[in-house]
C-alpha cells in the first residue's frame, strides 16, 4: 500500500534562527517518509547538521536498533559554509543520492 508522503526524498533546510528543537523533531517525520539526504545552510549549519545526525542516533537506540548498521536510522547529511547560498544548497542536493533531479522539500526553520 502506497501511503502520501509528508517530504520528498531530499530536505534542504534553511535556517534562519538555528532552530534546534524544531529540526529535531522533524528528523522523526523524515524517517517515517523515507527521506534519504538532508543539507542545512544558513545559521548553525553545522550545528544543526549535528542534530540531525544524533537524532537518528538517538531514534534508533530507542527502537532498538544498531546507529550505524544495517538496521539503524541513517540519513546522509550536509552543512553548507558560511559564504554558501541557498541555490548552492539546493544544487547539491540535486546532484547527490540514488535519483539525480528528484524532487527537493525546502524547509526554513
Amino acid at each position: 500500500m502506497i501511503r502520501d508522503r509528508a517530504f520528498a526524498n531530499k530536505v534542504v533546510v534553511h535556517s534562519r534562527g538555528g532552530d534546534r528543537a524544531a529540526l529535531a523533531h522533524w528528523v522523526e517525520q523524515w524517517l517515517r517518509d523515507g527521506v534519504s539526504y538532508v543539507g542545512v545552510v544558513g545559521t548553525d549549519a553545522s550545528a544543526l547538521q549535528d542534530v540531525v545526525d544524533w537524532t537518528c542516533i538517538e531514534l534508533s537506540l530507542r527502537d532498538g536498533r544498531e546507529p550505524g548498521g544495517d538496521d539503524g536510522y541513517d540519513i546522509l547529511t550536509a552543512a553548507h559554509q558560511e559564504d554558501e547560498s541557498l541555490d548552492d544548497a539546493i544544487e547539491l542536493a540535486r546532484l547527490i543520492g540514488e535519483h539525480p533531479g528528484a524532487p527537493i522539500c525546502i524547509v526554513e526553520i
